[in-house]
């Protein structure tokens, strides 16, 4: 491990790589996690059940998850980077290494050197030697009128936070070679196209295979949700699936050729679903303008992508190209935004008239708040589980009566702006248990700061 001082800084600006080496004709990259809840038993599996598997890209990071991690490590609370890293590196660092399977993984988040020296501590209780090399997003600070060199941080200012693309993983690829690769805010695809930018030998201008490349990147980015994941429902003979098929569900991985060509495939024999359908909703899964997805790297046209299905556990995907805008003329950057104080409540009613005991405790709740604070219950929501939580039907006699006599769960939820309010609400909540009205029980309640990460 590097020290602080001696660390290489690039500039963001991406240069054409110079006489890139083709290191291979295809690599194959598979998807370890698709956010950070994700299982890594099931990562674990898949390099076990994948012949050859050169990369495995454990994406672990949202907006949500890194303003959360941002907040810990602002409080001191909690680590800046994802503290189950620890997990998921014990478990497949073994085989990892044993395999030759380079991990890439955006664990990292706002504190990417500390997530380096916990997976170095790991490998070294594990009797491993490995090298981790970290790319990350530096602010250079510099006094007017000093001579001095920049300071240098990790930590942007007010923690902004920008998508980097693939070059600064390719540049450690070139320079260090390493089993590990952690991240802070890179793009989700991106964290797919590099190695295939470095194996295959492709430059910054080849927009054509970038655009596959990142199409590739874009189907893997969310896991099991390619391979039938969030798809199945009973009832749909195109999303039918057993249980057990569910249950056996395999982690998608890419394979990719110098040319651009790309296939998507899930482990030979195991469950879940692999076809036009589930990739055409991945596909479409957080795009904009199908005509201008735009990554830092390429900006992608998907409107002619297809899928052919080439066995079971196979799919040749074709078509993305570059947009008339090959790449954007700026990269997005992400600032965190205080929200205020969240604190919510749910209790349980069950039986005859659970609806108008559920609807009593609700205006409890808000007459106590509104007694202590007037104006507040503008910023409570409330809505009942089981009755109209989906805001999906509107509630008529009919089904009302229907739900009248079996179970239902209250939530409400407030955004308050002072944590003294959010620490009211729930403890008037609380009170519902000797106060409100008959057959209430088990309470749930969390408060906690809110905030979120907004493009400026």
């Amino acid at each position: 491990m590097e020290d602080e001082e001696e660390r290489e800084v690039y500039n963001c600006e991406v240069k054409l790589r110079e006489k890139p080496e083709k290191r291979k004709e295809r690599v194959y990259i598979g998807c370890g996690a698709g956010f950070a809840g994700d299982r890594p038993i099931a990562a674990l599996k898949l390099l076990k059940r994948v012949p050859k598997l050169d990369y495995l890209v454990l994406e672990c990071l949202a907006e949500r998850t890194l303003a959360h991690r941002y907040q810990l490590m602002l409080s001191g609370l909690d680590v800046g980077y994802d503290p189950r890293i620890s997990e998921w590196m014990s478990l497949l660092l073994p085989l990892a290494l044993e395999k030759g399977t380079c991990i890439i993984t955006n664990m990292g988040a706002i504190d990417p050197i500390g997530a380096q020296q916990k997976v170095l501590d790991i490998a070294n209780s594990l009797g491993l030697q490995i090298t981790v090399a970290v790319a990350f997003e530096v602010i250079e600070a510099k006094e007017a009128g000093s001579r001095l060199l920049p300071k240098r941080s990790f930590i942007m200012e007010g923690g902004v936070s920008t998508y980097l693309g693939a070059a600064p993983i390719v540049q450690c690829l070139e320079k260090y070679k390493p089993d590990v690769i952690i991240t802070s805010r890179v793009a989700d695809a991106a964290l797919f196209l590099a190695p295939m930018v470095y194996e295959l030998g492709w430059n910054w201008t080849d927009f054509t295979q970038l655009a596959q490349g990142s199409l590739a990147g874009h189907l893997l980015e969310c896991g099991c949700q390619l391979t039938g994941g969030y798809f199945m429902h009973p009832g749909d003979q195109y999303r039918q699936m057993s249980f057990q098929h569910l249950l056996d569900i395999s982690l998608p991985f890419a394979i990719v050729d110098y040319d651009g060509k790309v296939s998507v495939a899930k482990a030979d024999g195991t469950g879940g679903i692999l076809n036009f359908s589930t990739c055409a909703e991945q596909l479409l899964y957080e795009i904009g303008d199908p005509g201008e997805y735009v990554t830092p790297d390429v900006i992608l046209d998907v409107t002619d992508v297809s899928f052919d299905s080439l066995s079971s556990d196979k799919v040749l995907c074709h078509g993305a190209k570059p947009a008339v805008s090959c790449i954007p003329d700026k990269l997005l950057q992400l600032v965190p935004k205080d929200c205020g104080w969240k604190g919510w409540g749910e209790i349980s009613y069950g039986g005859f008239g659970c609806v108008k005991r559920a609807e009593a405790a609700e205006f409890l709740v808000r007459s106590w708040m509104e007694e202590l604070y007037p104006g507040v219950n503008r910023h409570i929501v409330s809505y009942i589980v089981g009755l109209d939580s989906l805001k999906a039907t509107s509630i008529n006699e009919m089904n009302l009566r229907s739900r009248d006599s079996a179970d239902i769960r209250l939530h409400m939820d407030g955004l308050f702006e002072l944590k003294d309010h959010a620490i009211h609400f729930v403890k008037e909540f609380t009170a519902l248990y000797t106060n409100g009205p008959a057959g209430g029980g088990g309470i749930r309640l969390y408060i906690y700061i809110y905030s979120w990460f907004m493009s400026p």
